[in-house]
């Protein structure tokens, strides 16, 4: 290969790993894109002070991506006894949601169904994220 074809070559090939290494930064769809989305210092020092663990969530359903739905979301969650007062985050775009529970009330698999069956009614499912670093976190507290 001449140099001239070479140099066009690398140049199509730095042009191609630009593009495409672009289009994977916050794509929405991923677990990190999720949790950033939801993710707070203050809930997460406060909750590592209380020995209270964080659980993140993807959701998903038939409603508008909007304030008003998000809003909505807060104040279902919020009304599960074992979360955290004021400790829900949701985010429409990505759709994730962050809590923190009292684990002397309940557990991660009792606030998931909670959470289930509360956002069930504007037919909204969830699946909770697992974050090493999180898990990690909430096992040491």
């Amino acid at each position: 290969m001449n140099a001239p074809a070479r140099a066009v070559a690398v140049a199509v090939s730095a042009l191609l790993l630009t593009l495409f290494s672009a289009a994977s930064f916050a794509c929405g769809y991923c677990v990190e894109d999720r949790i950033a989305a939801v993710v707070d210092h203050t809930l997460l020092q406060r909750s590592l002070a209380s020995k209270h663990p964080v659980l993140f969530f993807a959701w998903d359903g038939p409603v508008t991506r909007n304030d008003a739905s998000r809003q909505k979301i807060l104040a279902l969650v919020a009304a599960i006894s074992s979360v955290d007062k004021d400790s829900a985050r949701v985010s429409v775009e990505p759709a994730s949601l962050a809590l923190a529970f009292d684990p002397q009330q309940s557990n991660a698999q009792a606030v998931e169904a909670a959470l289930q069956k509360i956002l069930g009614s504007l037919k909204i499912s969830v699946i909770r994220l697992q974050v090493p670093a999180v898990q990690t976190l909430n096992r040491s507290i």
